[in-house]
């Protein structure tokens, strides 16, 4: 009897296990979903190493009326209900923190509503935060300023973890130059890794 109370014991723990990381070996970062049930699932994996919001320094946005350079980044299939856009004329890099703040667009393919945000990625801690939200009709910013959240990938609207893959270098961000030359790169596929690459 024992020995069975042991067995369900084993079991239990081991679907646990299975439930928090994926049967694939899914690493936390890749878990899908980005609402409060995957924060409490990553919460298990992680515990108390959860990384903290991120100290960050003062900084102006771009005005939206200004930005003109809006390059398209090839995304994944999971995020191919839609087309993305990165501003180029809005990047740029804390000097102090290190946070790559940009301008993307969100256009689904069977619509005509376009979605602008002005979002923030800090590469040391992978995480990202929306800043404000645009109304194309005003050309103006309106204040969103979420919480920072965990970088997730290869899920429906998860697309800050695939500029993750263009904008850092592990937990540094890339330069500007750097950035931009890698996002008008127009043979880039998702999850390329710079200086990587190999193409027939």
């Amino acid at each position: 009897m024992k020995s069975l109370i042991a067995l369900l014991s084993l079991v239990a723990a081991t679907t646990a296990f299975a439930g928090a990381y994926g049967e694939s070996g899914m690493r936390p970062e890749d878990i899908k979903g980005n609402d409060s049930t995957t924060d409490k699932v990553l919460d298990r994996v992680f515990g108390s190493d959860t990384p903290p919001p991120p100290p960050e320094q003062a900084f102006t946005k771009p005005p939206l009326a200004d930005l003109k350079l809006w390059q398209q980044f090839n995304a994944s299939y999971d995020l191919r209900n839609n087309d993305y856009y990165i501003a180029l004329d809005s990047l740029s890099v804390g000097e102090d923190d290190g946070i790559v703040r940009y301008a993307a667009a969100v256009l689904p393919k069977r619509g005509k509503l376009k979605n602008i945000s002005f979002e923030g990625i800090d590469c040391k801690t992978r995480q990202y935060r929306v800043y404000a939200y645009g109304d194309e009709t005003g050309k103006k910013w309106i204040d969103g300023n979420q919480r920072w959240k965990r970088l997730l990938k290869n899920t429906r609207n998860a697309y800050q973890g695939e500029f993750y893959d263009v904008m850092c270098n592990g937990g540094t961000a890339y330069p500007v130059p750097e950035i931009d030359k890698q996002l008008r790169d127009t043979d880039k596929q998702p999850g390329d890794c710079i200086g990587c690459r190999s193409r027939g």
